[in-house]
């Protein structure tokens, strides 16, 4: 049997590479990932975005309570809100001076395209509907330049952007038995379908 214990990452020193600092998109100053960037390459790479195979993992999955407040990281103008079905589900993109911010599997959306936010501007409500995977927010960015055809779908690593005072993974014993299993309750992209464009 195989541990996947903690994984504990600690910003109290907190760095900005790039000149960009976010804040947590959550309440709070701590989150607690059902998914981390790039885990489970496995599971993603039989997703393809924008015709590319995913090498895992494209954002940050973040734990929440059903209904709770997403809050934007960074002021910027909401661009896109979409909606995908049996994938991200329900999306609000926002542009920025560094690029873009994307907060996906959401409920209730409270701001309309072209709407102008302010950094932790309440901007929807945590989707409240049961499924097979725990409520979170799916959370990615996108840094100009980017490349959409990167096999990450042009998004990067949010981790050393946010101001947080701890990230924690989901402590998960998993063995030859179960993995297969758990791996079926990780949410999933809907197929790249042609003349749709994805987030």
């Amino acid at each position: 049997m195989t541990a996947r214990a903690h994984r504990y990452i600690q910003f109290a020193a907190q760095y900005e590479p790039e000149g960009i600092h976010l804040s947590l998109p959550l309440e709070g100053d701590a989150a607690q990932m059902l998914q981390g960037w790039g885990d489970n390459a496995a599971h993603h790479a039989q997703f393809t975005y924008n015709g590319i195979r995913l090498k895992g993992h494209p954002g940050l999955d973040m734990l929440t309570a059903p209904g709770a407040l997403i809050r934007a990281t960074d002021r910027g103008r909401v661009v896109e809100i979409s909606n995908e079905p049996h994938g991200l589900g329900r999306s609000v993109k926002i542009e920025h001076r560094w690029g873009e911010s994307l907060y996906a599997q959401v409920g209730e959306i409270l701001v309309e395209t072209g709407q102008v936010v302010e950094r932790s501007q309440a901007i929807a409500h945590a989707d409240v509907l049961r499924r097979a995977f725990p409520t979170h927010l799916h959370f990615a960015i996108r840094i100009h330049p980017y490349n959409r055809f990167d096999g990450w779908g042009g998004f990067s690593d949010p981790t050393p952007f946010l101001y947080v005072a701890e990230l924690t993974m989901l402590a998960e014993e998993i063995d030859s038995d179960t993995e297969e299993a758990s791996l079926s309750t990780l949410p999933r992209l809907a197929p790249d379908v042609s003349g749709l464009r994805r987030p």
